[in-house]
């Protein structure tokens, strides 16, 4: 009996000792958790802090330089363009001389100036502590496309005025341009090489002597000349060689005495150019 009660009060006392290890742990375990949750939430707290110390501290500066007297406009520059457009630029920018440069919305600014047809792009730029720097690119007409209109168009190819009444017409006509057809931009492509290659020949043959650039398709242009009484029918592609065959071809006809007769020359095909010449 003695051994049975002695080997029960072992056990208990096993069992006891189990539950104090088992219970004695999780206490310490939650409260090391516990105190890591705070040491986070107290340093995102801190940083959270510094960060709003921060952008306070720049707002005010900010605030601070827009109302300082240090940074307000006081000259707007405009370059890459005559005196006329220059003040046609500085009067629609309507700038209050008071305004900070920190100030300025650059990009609205941008957008009104582009909207006057003469300008192709504006560029601008804050020189500090006073100056507002404007760059304008003046468009420059190369030719008038006669549609149901005269509109101005660029070296780009780019349609962007409407000739007025008093505008200078002093410019080789486009004709022939199919507005509804799908290869029009093809078209306007084919003129815009045929005026670069022609702005660099010598006159007569140059651009600046070009009368007309008449479309035919998209491969071919007829061209009149103030000089010349005759249409010359090229094509974009190949008009550098052509052009050096067109002076072989005008030399010969006005060592026949027949240059006066021409009324077309044709360089549309594979073995040469064909001249007709009027009846009579």
């Amino acid at each position: 009996m003695k051994r049975a009660s002695q080997k029960r009060r072992d056990v208990l006392q096993r069992q006891t000792v189990r539950r104090k290890r088992k219970g004695g742990r999780p206490p310490v375990l939650r409260f090391s958790v516990i105190r890591s949750v705070c040491k986070g939430c107290l340093k995102g707290f801190g940083v959270i802090l510094g960060l709003a110390v921060i952008s306070f501290s720049f707002l005010s500066v900010y605030h601070y330089l827009l109302a300082s007297p240090y940074l307000r406009l006081e000259h707007v520059e405009v370059e890459g363009v005559q005196r006329e457009l220059k003040a046609q630029l500085v009067k629609m920018a309507d700038l209050d001389p008071g305004i900070s440069l920190l100030a300025l919305n650059l990009r609205a600014l941008k957008k009104r100036l582009e909207e006057d047809p003469w300008i192709r792009s504006v560029q601008l730029e804050r020189r500090f502590p006073h100056t507002l720097l404007i760059k304008a690119e003046k468009q420059e007409p190369r030719a008038i496309l006669l549609g149901d209109s005269m509109y101005y168009l660029n070296r780009f190819g780019e349609v962007f005025k409407k000739v007025g009444s008093s505008e200078d017409t002093d410019y080789p006509l486009v004709t022939g341009l199919q507005s509804k057809s799908d290869r029009i931009q093809k078209e306007v492509d084919e003129v815009v090489q045929v005026m670069e290659v022609l702005r660099k020949e010598k006159r007569p043959w140059s651009l600046a002597g070009l009368a007309e650039i008449h479309i035919e398709d998209e491969s071919h242009v007829t061209l009149y000349f103030e000089h010349m009484d005759a249409g010359i029918r090229v094509s974009g592609n190949a008009l550098r060689k052509e052009m050096r065959e067109l002076r072989d071809v005008i030399a010969h006809l006005a060592r026949s005495g027949r240059i006066g007769e021409v009324r077309t020359i044709d360089f549309g095909y594979t073995d040469g150019a064909v001249v007709s010449f009027r009846k009579g």
